[in-house]
């Protein structure tokens, strides 16, 4: 056998494995719980949503919140804020990585030589900067919360003051479930086949 169709068996069974086995393990997980839903059992929430829940407060027997009446408890600018701090972290990482790389270029008799491995820190660099861009566009703005200025309808534009909508609570994590109009049905015993004997 010849030695590249080795390596190429290799790396394909080393890396295809594992990715083919998550396939069929979501496929059969996804048959399992359509398969459920057309008997009309109920499936269990999926496990990883209820972590999420409960990462945001919810606990399980709390009673449901109404959808109806329900309303964001995040501070107005929460996402616009979030998103700056991910542009910074990226930022930092790309400038991190561009000083380590610049050293790459550097010969022993001084000089310096510029190349492509600077690109591995320049695209972070210049992706965080552009979500810190969008950040600062979309409502963030620098410093702590109760420095910072918030405009907009309904907002205080004092520094120091709290928006109307930060509560200071722990905001709810979705509802499981949903709206069920009775209780839930069961399974029912099929019908037996018809008596033909005479």
């Amino acid at each position: 056998m010849d030695d590249n169709i080795v390596a190429a068996l290799a790396v394909t069974c080393i890396f295809g494995l594992p990715v083919m086995g998550w396939i069929v393990s979501r496929v059969l997980a996804h048959q399992e719980r359509m398969e459920m839903l057309r008997r009309g059992v109920v499936p269990p929430p999926n496990a990883r949503d209820m972590r999420r829940a409960m990462k945001h407060g919810w606990t399980p027997g709390a009673p449901t919140q109404d959808v109806a009446n329900h309303y964001d408890y995040y501070p107005h600018d929460f996402y616009a804020q979030q998103h700056l701090r991910k542009g910074m972290q990226v930022a930092f990482v790309g400038l991190a990585l561009l000083i380590g790389l610049g050293f790459i270029g550097y010969r022993g008799d001084g000089t310096y030589v510029y190349g492509p491995w600077l690109l591995g820190g320049l695209i972070p660099l210049f992706v965080g900067i552009a979500q810190i861009i969008s950040a600062v566009l979309g409502g963030a703005s620098f410093g702590p919360a109760s420095a910072r200025q918030a405009f907009g309808p309904g907002q205080s534009a004092t520094p120091g003051t709290p928006g109307p909508q930060s509560t200071g609570t722990v905001p709810p994590g979705p509802v499981y479930g949903g709206w069920r109009p009775g209780s839930t049905p069961e399974i029912e015993k099929p019908a037996s086949p018809p008596d033909y004997r005479g």
